[in-house]
């Protein structure tokens, strides 16, 4: 929640707490999160962590000796490759939205590196509770699957709208 201090406006998703990892020594190679501002509308993108993914899922129609140059080319294991999976906060007004709500941390499907979403949200100063929408681009599991971690919608707001294009 937004804090007045000074007749200033402080908000959880400040560019100085949102860029940086909270701890040195993390086990994060890289940053979990991303913030801008445009205008007045706040941005934050949070990672949910990889995915592994064969490369033979990319061009997979294409014939072998192209694809494994292609891989060389882009420099990409030529077995497997991690496939981003991130998620975006957006501040306007006095809206809350969560774009996608990441994959969930599902210890039956051995991912240790996915599902980090809800934990990096926390980490970021995103209460749960603030969210007043969440925008669900599409229903793949990488996407709603946090929606369906245990003690998850208990957290959420009762009036939390979920928008969903229509089939």
């Amino acid at each position: 929640m937004p804090r007045v201090s000074g007749g200033q406006q402080e908000i959880n998703m400040m560019l100085d707490k949102t860029s940086h990892p909270q701890k040195t020594g993390s086990e994060e190679l890289v940053p979990s999160r991303y913030a801008v501002r445009v205008g007045e509308i706040e941005v934050l993108v949070v990672s949910d962590g990889v995915l592994p993914l064969p490369t033979n899922m990319l061009g997979y129609n294409a014939d072998p000796a192209v694809h494994a140059a292609w891989l060389k080319d882009m420099f990409l294991p030529p077995d497997a490759f991690d496939w981003a999976l991130n998620a975006v906060v957006v501040r306007s007004g006095g809206q809350t939205i969560l774009i996608d709500a990441g994959l969930g941390l599902d210890p039956e499907l051995n991912l240790p590196r996915a599902g980090q979403l809800i934990k990096r949200l926390e980490a970021a100063g995103i209460d749960l509770g603030s969210v007043t929408d969440m925008v669900l681009t599409h229903m793949h599991m990488d996407h709603v699957g946090g929606l369906l971690v245990d003690g998850v919608k208990e957290r959420l707001r009762p009036d939390l709208r979920i928008h969903v294009a229509a089939a």
